[in-house]
């Protein structure tokens, strides 16, 4: 598909997905902003995407993964402690007790704003669990040996232990 054709049917779908919104119950509103956010995140238009997220957040602002989804654009953008806030916000709200997905985006946003040591006290949280999310032994290495602990990260690197891939919130690909 040409450039054209497909701006076409993404401004087809918006003008859908709004005239839907503007007639459906709050939580069905969020639900659709949230998508064409989703939809804009993929195609690297971040201001829309939030823009919509901001709607979905009024609908609906208990929505964990509305509010993972702030914290990627956040972490886009550049604000780190937003981003962070939000995704303590989406631990705290989840609505069921997977909450490794949250702590991994929150711990990717600490090591890359080199606060090595608040996510290493975040990543513990993990370690204990019988399995551990897809990544999490890497990013746990990480966090380690930038702490100084690099025996105990190549233990980590080296151990057996079961992983699970996790959902597929937007930090997680």
């Amino acid at each position: 598909m040409t450039r054209k054709v497909v701006s076409l049917a993404l401004g087809t779908l918006t003008l859908i997905l709004s005239a839907c919104a503007a007639t459906t119950e709050p939580a069905v509103r969020a639900y659709l902003h949230e998508q064409q956010a989703y939809s804009e995140i993929r195609s690297g238009q971040l201001e829309l995407a939030e823009a919509d997220l901001k709607r979905a957040l009024r609908d609906n602002p208990t929505e964990p993964t509305i509010l993972n989804n702030m914290a990627y654009i956040e972490f886009k953008e550049g604000d780190y402690q937003k981003a962070v806030g939000y995704l303590e916000q989406a631990r705290v709200l989840r609505n069921d007790d997977n909450d490794e997905p949250y702590i991994l985006n929150e711990a990717r946003i600490l090591i890359a704003n080199h606060q090595y040591h608040h996510a290493l006290a975040l990543l513990s949280l993990i370690e204990p669990r019988r399995t551990w999310p897809h990544g999490y032994r890497k990013m746990l290495a990480k966090a380690l040996i930038h702490n100084g602990q690099n025996a105990r990260a190549m233990a980590v690197l080296l151990e057996k232990h079961d992983e699970m891939s996790t959902s597929g919130l937007p930090f997680s690909r």
